[in-house]
């Protein structure tokens, strides 16, 4: 799958990070599980929107024209937010959340199929960059723990540990699914900034990629600021939207349409990965694609 990421909704997100980032020094860290803030943590899940908390101060509802409605909520300086993403059994505590994004549309029954988490490194969005590089990787951790597994797009090349970290890397920005399962050295991470890392992992029909972006724009001495967002999306989002953007008409028959597309883009997959074993790349075969569970609902309805 070609992923196309947005700089500019990356860039502003950035901002309004740095914005934040003067006016919450003081705050106690709780990244990414400290949990020491005051308040409740905001639910939210995938599905009816009346099983998500969609209210409090900073909250919003914006209703588009083309049918599309999004929920929205923003936390202000000295007061970041907790939030709580649930599924199934499944419970994904963040802290330091500058804001969420849920998105809906009139003509997709499923109700909110993407939630945008954009949260800090720690409550001033900033810290050295040791420390950010443990931080990051104790959530990873935590997501594996959980049941979370890797995901790489079907097109991309099945690498693991320090090899996935190098052919990331020789993109100018990341394109590729890093194995969270490998740690960087601190001269591997440093360099790994510039191209905004990413990992996706996958559950039960969700899907879960966390991406990060540094800068030193907030001032810091000895720190550099970080901005984290974490995008949650269920099959419709990662494969309707994600494999046929902005065609209508495609998008509603992704589920007829996406084996061919599949198919294809394994068959480059297999090039790439023959390029690669002859410069000395070691190919992961034991990987196996997520099982995509709309498609086996309408092949068992099809079926009947």
């Amino acid at each position: 799958m070609r992923i196309v990421l947005s700089k500019t909704l990356i860039l502003g997100a950035f901002l309004l990070g740095v914005l934040m980032v003067a006016h919450n020094r003081c705050l106690p860290s709780s990244f990414p599980d400290g949990h020491t803030m005051s308040q409740s943590p905001t639910l939210i899940r995938l599905g009816k929107p009346q099983n998500s908390d969609l209210n409090g101060p900073g909250s919003s509802i914006d209703d588009h024209p083309t049918g599309a409605r999004f929920y929205q909520r923003e936390w202000t300086r000295g007061h970041l937010g907790t939030v709580e993403f649930v599924d199934n059994n499944r419970s994904l505590m963040i802290d330091n959340v500058l804001s969420i994004l849920a998105f809906a549309d009139k003509d997709v029954p499923e109700g909110i199929y993407k939630w945008n988490i954009s949260f800090g490194v720690s409550s001033e969005q900033a810290d050295t960059h040791e420390a950010a590089r443990d931080r990051v990787l104790k959530l990873l951790a935590q997501l594996r723990s959980l049941g979370w597994n890797r995901y790489i797009d079907v097109g991309d090349p099945r690498l693991r540990g320090r090899a996935a970290w190098l052919y990331g890397s020789s993109f100018p920005v990341a394109i590729y699914s890093l194995d969270s399962e490998y740690a960087p050295t601190q001269e591997e991470w440093n360099a790994m900034l510039r191209h905004d890392p990413r990992w996706i992992f996958y559950a039960d029909g969700v899907y879960l990629e966390i991406s990060l972006v540094e800068s030193n724009m907030g001032g810091f001495v000895g720190k550099s600021t970080y901005l984290l967002t974490v995008d949650i999306k269920s099959e419709y989002a990662f494969y309707g939207l994600g494999y046929f953007p902005g065609n209508a008409e495609k998008i509603h028959r992704w589920k007829t349409l996406l084996p061919a597309e599949l198919k294809k883009y394994h068959a480059e997959r297999l090039k790439t990965e023959a390029a690669l074993g002859s410069q000395g790349y070691t190919i992961d075969t034991n990987y196996q694609d997520p099982p995509i569970k709309a498609l086996e609902s309408s092949s068992s309805a099809s079926g009947n």
